[in-house]
């Protein structure tokens, strides 16, 4: 049994016996301090064996997810944010592309974000706290995006948090490029503490909940509530959906 594994059972184990609840943000803040070998580091945030698969995988999902929309060829590349940067395995790509990239999240190991991104040749990068996103000027970013995050928020408080700043930070000509988890059923579910799951989803979305709420907003240009779990093959349905958004006033 690997450390997260271990990590895994123990706190479902200490949940069951004794009624321990798990606070699905403190999970994600303090979790990733507990890994100090590098594959182990990434792994918590998205399953890997080895850095080489992690860059793997994320090439896939840049190029399928992102970069492979219509729009995504054409637009201004000086600024992009990602939200919920976790390892750093995104941003990496992202600054393939873009002049300067920020990183916002809230865990408390950016020395392992940082030691990965350099590895990858990656020095046009800013990681923030998330508090610190507030440092941004607004209007100062072209592109946000954000992949297997707003599913592990554990409120709509959160949702809403990020959704003002990204209204506040895109440029009259930019995008928001936001996956979110869906629910099956209609409106929101929030999973509660007493049955969170070390490193389970926690918030799903109606796709049509969604839709209203960020409408509010933006401008929707694309909306896919069904997306596929394996970007290059197509095949599977993934738990998330998908919204790409441009500012009412651009």
């Amino acid at each position: 049994m690997n450390k997260l594994n271990w990590m895994i059972a123990k706190e479902w184990l200490l949940q069951k016996l004794f009624h321990k609840p798990i606070r699905v943000r403190d999970s994600w803040a303090t979790t990733p301090a507990k890994f100090q070998d590098m594959v182990e580091f990434l792994n918590w945030f998205d399953v890997t064996d080895s850095v080489i698969n992690t860059v793997q995988k994320a090439e896939v999902d840049w190029r399928f997810r992102f970069a492979s929309f219509p729009y995504y060829k054409g637009m201004k590349k000086q600024t992009a944010l990602e939200i919920g940067f976790g390892g750093g395995r995104l941003l990496a790509q992202a600054s393939k592309d873009f002049e300067r990239v920020y990183g916002v999240d809230i865990h408390g190991s950016f020395d392992m974000s940082r030691r990965f991104l350099e590895s990858q040749g990656c020095a046009n990068y800013t990681l923030l706290n998330r508090d610190q996103i507030s440092s941004i000027p607004d209007g100062g970013v072209n592109f946000v995006y954000s992949f297997i995050v707003f599913q592990h928020f554990d409120s709509m408080d959160e949702v809403d948090y990020y959704i003002d700043h990204i209204e506040r930070l895109l440029d009259k000509d930019g995008l928001a490029h936001i996956y979110f988890g869906k629910c099956k059923g209609e409106g929101i579910e929030v999973t509660p503490e007493n049955r969170f799951k070390l490193r389970d989803c926690s918030l799903f979305i109606s796709p049509p909940v969604m839709r209203e709420y960020l409408e509010r907003k933006f401008v929707v240009s694309a909306f896919e509530d069904s997306v596929p779990k394996n970007p290059h093959t197509g095949e599977g349905e993934s738990v998330q959906a998908l919204a790409v958004l441009k500012k009412k006033n651009g």
